[in-house]
């Protein structure tokens, strides 16, 4: 097994790995949920499930709902970009305040994504038993 952490590596280079590690599964993860989203939409437009009876209202709450999880979801995006360029002044500190500094704007953009990817759990679970329930009225 590969280790994660090095004996000859220095706390700010494993800080580093952890915050690249992070950045990458956030790229990871908003390039999927774009693919997720693109199929939601399809197959909640899709007229296979027209002779299905499926709740029309909670259809489009659901296409609604789609339509404000993709823009967030696009900002996130674009952010995240922006978020890497800054981070990488982190290289330029020379002392401990400055990487503090940088340091808490990884934390707090953490939560901040994570709770968008919770929030996209959730909607995205609400998609699968909207289907669910379609598909059992053919069961």
């Amino acid at each position: 097994m590969k280790e994660l952490i090095y004996e000859h590596e220095t706390i700010d280079e494993i800080q580093m790995k952890f915050m690249d590690k992070d950045i990458a599964f956030w790229k990871e993860e908003i390039a999927t949920i774009r693919i997720e989203l693109l199929f939601f939409k399809r197959i909640l437009t899709s007229p296979i499930f027209k002779g299905f009876n499926c709740d029309r209202k909670q259809k489009v709450a659901l296409l609604k709902d789609l339509d404000n999880v993709k823009e967030i979801n696009e900002n996130y995006h674009n952010s995240l970009g922006s978020f890497i360029n800054k981070l990488e002044m982190i290289k330029e500190c020379e002392d401990v305040q400055c990487e503090t500094f940088y340091l808490n704007n990884h934390t707090k953009y953490r939560v901040d994504i994570e709770n968008h990817f919770s929030a996209y759990r959730y909607y995205k679970i609400n998609v699968i038993f909207f289907f669910d329930n379609c598909l059992e009225e053919k069961i």
